[in-house]
C-alpha cells in the first residue's frame, strides 16, 4: 500500500482499516453511475477519468460501450479516434481498429488486411448498462452481478421523479462519504445555510447504527438536544422560537459509496465516484415519489430554487470541507461512531482480499479514549 493513500488513524503507516485505506481509487466489483444517458450522443465519444484510468464511452447503434482510453500501439487516446466500420473504433494515429464489445484489434488499417496485429493486441473493456436514464459502469474484472443490485430500490420505482447533478470535486472520495455520514458537522457547518433558514438545527445528537435488510447502514437518533450550557462559556446554540425543531433527515450509507438521506417527502442520494487519487465525481440525486402530473412542478421548483439552495449552496459547504480534510493523524470524538461503523463495513466490501502491503495493522487507536468518548 502507498501510505499516501491512507486516510485513517493516529499516524501514517498504522491502521485498523487496511482495506479501506487501500481504496484510494474505490472498491472493485461494484456498479457506479457516471453520467446521464442523454449526455452520450450517438457517434460522439466521451472520455472520463474513473478509478485512476482514462475510459472512453461510445454509443453505437443505441448501445453504450466503454474501453480503456489508450491505444496499445503508441499510447494515443482512443477518444480522439473515429469509426470506420460499424461496431468498431479506430485509433486516429495509425488506424488500429478495435471491436467495441471485446476490445480486440480486428484490423490495423495501415498494415493491410493480413496484419499480424489482429488478435494479438487489445484494450480493456468495461461492462456498461443503462438504467433510470443513467450510464452505469462496472469496476471489476469478474462477471458482474445485475446492475439493479447496486441501484437503490427507491429510485427503481416507476413513480420516482428524479433530478440529477454531476460535478467533479477535489478531495478523496472517502472524505466525501465520511462527510455525508458524519453525525456532527451538519449542526455547525450548515447552521447559517440558506437551506436551514427555517430549521432549528440540533446542537448535537446521540445516535445508534443499524444495518437494514438492503445493506444500508442507518444512523438513528436516540437523543436530540437543541441547546446546552457549556461550563465557563455559556449557552449554545441560540434557539429561535420561529424555527422548526422537527428533525427531518435520516441518513444511511451503503457500499460502494452511496449516501441516502430521507427528508420527509423527498429523498436525497449522493455517490462519490473515485476518479483519481484525491478527486472524485460527485453525483447528487433528489427523488420524490409522485405522479406524472406533479413531476412537472417538481422540475420547476428544482430549477427555480431547490437546486441552488440545496444541491449547490448547501453542498458546496461540504465540498469545501472535503477538499480541506487532511488525515492522518486524526483524533476522533463521540459523533464519529458513524464514521467508524462505515469504515468497518468497508472492510467487508465485495470481493476484497486480505491486504498484503507493509502497513502495520493496529488493533486499537487510543481505544480507551475512544471508548470513553462514545459511551452514552
Amino acid at each position: 500500500m502507498n501510505q499516501h493513500f491512507q486516510v485513517t488513524g493516529l499516524q501514517r503507516g498504522k491502521t485498523r482499516f487496511p482495506r479501506y485505506d487501500e481504496a484510494a481509487l474505490g472498491f472493485e466489483n461494484y456498479w457506479y453511475p457516471v453520467m446521464l444517458s442523454k449526455e452520450l450522443k450517438q457517434g460522439k465519444p466521451k472520455a472520463l477519468t474513473l478509478f485512476g484510468e482514462r475510459i472512453m464511452f461510445y454509443r453505437d447503434q443505441g448501445r453504450v460501450f466503454a474501453l480503456h482510453d489508450r491505444c496499445p500501439h503508441r499510447g494515443i487516446p482512443l477518444s480522439k479516434g473515429t469509426q470506420v466500420f460499424p461496431k468498431t473504433w479506430s485509433c486516429i494515429y495509425h488506424g488500429w481498429t478495435f471491436d467495441l464489445k471485446t476490445g480486440k484489434v480486428v484490423a490495423a488499417l495501415t498494415d493491410g488486411p493480413d496484419s499480424k496485429v489482429c488478435g494479438n493486441a487489445h484494450v480493456r473493456v468495461y461492462p456498461v448498462e443503462e438504467r433510470i436514464g443513467l450510464v452505469w459502469i462496472y469496476n471489476g474484472k469478474n462477471t458482474p452481478p445485475p446492475v439493479e443490485e447496486d441501484i437503490p430500490s427507491e429510485i427503481l420505482r416507476k413513480d420516482a421523479a428524479m433530478m440529477w447533478r454531476f460535478t467533479e470535486r477535489p478531495g478523496d472520495w472517502r472524505y466525501g462519504a465520511e462527510n455525508g455520514f458524519d453525525d456532527g458537522h451538519g449542526k455547525f457547518l450548515h447552521r447559517a445555510s440558506w437551506f436551514a433558514t427555517f430549521m432549528q438545527l440540533p446542537g448535537w445528537i446521540q445516535s445508534k447504527m443499524e444495518l437494514d435488510h438492503e445493506g444500508w447502514l442507518v444512523r438513528k437518533p436516540t437523543k436530540v438536544d437543541f441547546e446546552g450550557e457549556f461550563p465557563r462559556l455559556g449557552k449554545w446554540p441560540k434557539v429561535h422560537w420561529w424555527k422548526s425543531k422537527r428533525v427531518l433527515s435520516t441518513p444511511s450509507i451503503k457500499l460502494p459509496c452511496v449516501l441516502r438521506v430521507e427528508l420527509g417527502k423527498y429523498m436525497h442520494f449522493e455517490w462519490y465516484v473515485p476518479t483519481q487519487a484525491g478527486h472524485h465525481r460527485y453525483v447528487q440525486l433528489l427523488v420524490k415519489h409522485t405522479n406524472a402530473f406533479n413531476r412537472l412542478f417538481l422540475r420547476l421548483r428544482y430549477w427555480a430554487y431547490i437546486r441552488w439552495i440545496f444541491h449547490v449552496s448547501f453542498n458546496n459547504e461540504d465540498a469545501w470541507m472535503v477538499e480541506l480534510t487532511n488525515t492522518p493523524p486524526e483524533q476522533l470524538y463521540r459523533p464519529d461512531l458513524s464514521i467508524i461503523e462505515w469504515r468497518k463495513m468497508c472492510e467487508n466490501a465485495r470481493g476484497t482480499k486480505p491486504s498484503d502491503h507493509e502497513i502495520e495493522v493496529r488493533d486499537d487507536f487510543s481505544r480507551e479514549e475512544f471508548t470513553k468518548a462514545t459511551q452514552a
